[in-house]
């Protein structure tokens, strides 16, 4: 009889990793969009908080992973990680959101035209703004001496009928002889132009060290947490079964289950649909955002803390070793760089890390590009529902969700036919070319894909990049496991927490590193800080995001999601080129650990039943001499 997992345990262990996978969703894209569109902070200070919590991740990681294999406890070493941990990554994911804002709106982007039939002599002073645009100087004055909103007793600003916030009225002056601007169109024009420069202002002084620092410490904080969560929900997975098939089974339906648990990128979509009730309140555009992210975030973590939570009330572990000898940390890290197999497979994830842009980068770009920053706006055209947009952008997200998550479900199919080395370098390197087309297609479009040919196009590309992705996750938590075995069969230890933690440890580093990327790109283009508020004016004022700034922002998006992770796949099948541990060499290594496990659960079996007879043999020796002494008596 197999010494596996069972069916409900499966299920249960699955449940929870689809609920730890949205947290770290929430997270991974929420946050970083959170961060730099919704609060403001600076491009370089949000890659570098990313950056900087990797790097501490490359201590802390295998620190936790040697605390997992020192654990023992009547459950395993495992599993008490996942019933106790779940409840303190809930507290650490929400605290990120309670953050201020770097740059914060002032009242001048509530400003409304002024009826010219009203506008008064022109008279300079202090509250008077200067605006250079297309050749001619223009004055913008408040109509009634102030920038500030007209608020009620009780400092909301006060509204009309229908509930709208009422607007600073201003006038505009032209030229030297500052006369009136009469022409509406112009007028408009110039406001916006107005908007977009004065609407918003940073932060500065020790207020705004403070917002950093603890966007700083608060991701960190979560990082630490999440690590103490994650390696023991993937280290458990050797530990469930001693079937090879079984295990390959378990961590494909684990990795398509991890990219199920991607619902948690649509965070950063749903999220604006709670600002209405915070704009009811008196709120304006940019802090009722801000309330509607903070809403969600407490909303989707509890809902992902509860599935978190089914693993631990399910896993069982099953396979045991003589796993007396504790290493420290030190002796930990020579084991992990002291096998061959394993680090050809930490380095290979590594140079891989630019493929995580597509997490970091891919919601934003949806944001912006597909729905202009306004989704109730592009969904809704003149009351209806724009259906033309709604089925292309499914389009391309079924592609690119269908090959993540449905692909790597033949992977085991393809283990058993073909070298897990030989299918890991041809993911690697086949899959280049359908990252390295996405942004090649994007420029022979002319920056326009939003067409149903270019859908298409970009749908199948998305496709192909992410049944490459899918397949070699799979491929490497199977890699994993059998370097687990491999060091289990030459050492007599079995390293599960400290070897998965270098899993969790590639899929942080290469978000760090992916941060880098995309926050020194966004960077040379000026997608950073003030610049996200005034551009979130201008598409507040009918600014298309696809031509805004010569496309350049646009186009610095479809970069991140496709040369740099190109390069990175194609990067990650150098190590692995002569990876050492060959199939046929695992399934020997295994098929002796079984054995030996046989030998030693027989040992303790006899050791147990000689212990037991000795026992019985003094019980009846003292039976005997206490009836002789009665006799003697």
């Amino acid at each position: 009889m197999k010494n596996t997992y069972t069916k409900k345990e499966m299920v249960g262990y699955l449940v929870g990793l689809a609920g730890q996978n949205i947290l770290y969703n929430i997270i991974a894209t929420g946050l970083a969009f959170y961060f730099q569109s919704v609060i403001f902070l600076p491009a370089i200070a949000c890659s570098l908080i990313f950056a900087l919590a990797r790097v501490w991740d490359a201590i802390n990681d295998p620190i936790m992973g040697t605390i997992v294999d020192k654990t023992k406890t009547k459950w395993g070493k495992c599993k008490p990680y996942l019933l106790f941990v779940p409840a303190v990554i809930l507290v650490t994911t929400i605290i990120p959101f309670f953050n201020g804002m770097y740059a914060e709106p002032n009242d001048m982007h509530e400003v409304t035209l002024q009826d010219t039939s009203k506008y008064t002599a022109f008279v300079d002073s202090d509250l008077t703004k200067e605006l250079e645009y297309e050749g001619e100087t223009y004055y913008i004055v408040p109509a009634n001496n102030t920038w500030e909103l007209e608020r009620d007793a009780n400092g909301t600003p006060v509204t009309d009928k229908d509930g709208n916030t009422v607007k600073t009225p201003i006038m505009i002056y032209k030229g030297d002889q500052h006369s009136p601007v009469e022409d509406k169109t112009i007028a408009e024009t110039v406001l916006q132009e107005f908007q977009n420069e004065y609407g918003f202002e940073k932060v500065t002084g020790t207020k705004a060290v403070l917002i950093i620092a603890w966007a700083a410490f608060s991701y960190v904080l979560w990082g630490m947490t999440y690590t103490i969560g994650d390696i023991p929900l993937w280290g458990v997975t050797s530990l469930m079964t001693e079937d090879q098939n079984d295990r390959a089974k378990i961590l494909t339906l684990a990795r398509a289950v991890a990219n199920v648990g991607m619902i948690g990128t649509l965070f950063t979509m749903i999220a604006p649909s709670f600002q209405g009730m915070y704009k009811a309140r008196g709120m304006d555009e940019a802090h009722s955002l801000r309330m509607a992210y903070i809403t969600l975030a407490i909303i989707m973590t509890v809902f992902a803390t509860i599935l978190f939570q089914f693993a631990g009330f399910s896993v069982k572990e099953r396979v045991k070793s003589d796993n007396t000898k504790k290493y420290t940390v030190k002796e930990n890290f020579k084991i992990m760089f002291g096998n061959q197999p394993f680090r050809q497979i930490l380095i290979s994830g590594i140079l891989r890390s630019p493929i995580q842009l597509l997490g970091v980068v891919a919601m934003t770009l949806v944001m912006y590009y597909f729905f202009n920053n306004n989704i109730g706006g592009t969904l809704f055209v003149d009351g209806a529902l724009n259906i033309t947009l709604i089925l292309q952008v499914l389009v391309v997200v079924l592609g690119l969700f269908g090959g993540m998550i449905f692909f790597p479900l033949y992977t085991p199919k393809l283990i058993t036919k073909f070298e897990k080395k030989k299918l890991y370098n041809f993911f690697s390197l086949i899959g280049a070319i359908p990252f390295a087309g996405i942004f090649i297609f994007f420029m022979i479009s002319g920056g326009n894909v939003l067409t149903w040919p270019g859908m298409i196009v970009m749908a199948i590309m998305f496709f192909l990049a992410g049944a490459s992705m899918g397949s070699l996750n799979v491929l490497q938590s199977v890699m994993i496991a059998d370097c687990v075995d491999y060091e289990e069969y030459n050492t007599g230890v079995r390293p599960d927490g400290v070897f998965f933690s270098g899993q969790s440890f590639i899929t942080k580093l290469s978000a760090g590193i992916a941060s880098l990327i995309s926050g020194a790109v966004y960077a040379i283009v000026g997608f950073s800080d003030k610049n996200v508020a005034l551009l979130n004016n201008s598409l507040v004022n009918g600014a298309d995001f696809k031509t805004y700034n010569d496309g350049k922002f646009a186009a610095a998006m479809f970069f991140l999601i496709s040369i740099p992770p190109a390069i990175g796949m194609i990067l990650s099948a150098i190590p692995t080129l002569r990876y050492k541990l060959t199939d046929k060499e695992h399934t020997r290594i295994l098929d002796e650990l079984i054995e030996r496990r046989g030998d030693i659960a027989e040992g303790e079996q006899l050791a147990a039943a000689q212990e037991s007879d000795e026992s019985d043999t003094d019980e009846s020796d003292a039976s005997a001499q206490l009836e002789a002494k009665e006799e003697n008596t």
